[in-house]
């Protein structure tokens, strides 16, 4: 994994034998690339298969008695981005994020509230507010 913005990229290229089930399995066994039974019926009826994953992506594709096979990797930040944004997650991960981010927010909001509360320290606090909220606006653009 890199944090470059410029993603590394490497294709490789096999002679097979013939576009059958069986040959083409065990030359990806030899690359260390499995596939579900779905994945290769789609890679031998359409010649081509993608399969993207945070960060990365896999892309076999067969030319010619050959198959291609070309990794990309787009960095570390472009991982953490997709699995920020839900993508390749299952349901469950996307439950278990939204729940997590309603108990932040509620946290957030009885903070506010308990913080001003204190007659005292309310002129502080608010100021405090103010210059979170101005920052949080600035970078939001």
């Amino acid at each position: 994994m890199t944090l470059e913005a410029t993603p590394k990229q490497s294709t490789n290229q096999y002679v097979i034998q013939g576009v059958e089930a069986p040959s083409i399995k065990l030359l990806l066994r030899e690359v260390n690339i499995s596939l579900t039974v779905k994945e290769l019926e789609q890679l031998l009826s359409q010649k081509e298969l993608s399969l993207p994953s945070p960060g990365k992506r896999l892309e076999l594709y067969i030319e010619d008695q050959q198959l291609f096979i070309d990794r990309i990797d787009f960095g570390l930040v472009s991982q953490l981005n997709e699995l920020h944004q839900g993508r390749y997650t299952s349901d469950l991960w996307k439950l278990v994020s939204d729940i997590t981010a309603i108990v932040f927010i509620f946290i957030a909001l009885t903070g506010v509230w308990l913080g001003l509360r204190d007659a005292k320290q309310r002129r502080n606090y608010l100021l405090f507010l103010s210059l979170s909220l101005a920052t949080f606006i600035l970078l939001m653009e």
